[in-house]
């Protein structure tokens, strides 16, 4: 039986793999190891934007009032929900 990998896209709702935090997304590369983030592994946010091999995540509240915005190397995140 053949394993399908379904491409991560806009409006998908996906899960980090690991902490992220805001500022590392953006200095360090993406094979580097990562602190503990303001967002743990397992955080789920929706992809706003979608800049091949990294995403733009959303975290909303239980409000639906965003909290953050990260971009995201695309191996770091899990497709929770497809969408797109």
């Amino acid at each position: 039986m053949a394993t399908v990998k379904h491409a991560i896209g806009e409006i998908d709702v996906v899960a980090f793999t690991q902490p992220v935090d805001k500022d590392e997304t953006l200095t360090q590369p993406a094979s580097s190891h990562r602190g503990v983030g303001k967002w743990p592994a397992g955080t789920e946010g929706t992809v706003v934007s979608d800049y091949g091999d990294h995403k733009e995540v959303e975290i909303v509240n239980d409000r639906g009032e965003t909290l953050d915005l990260v971009t995201v190397p695309v191996e770091h995140l899990k497709l929770v929900e497809k969408h797109s």
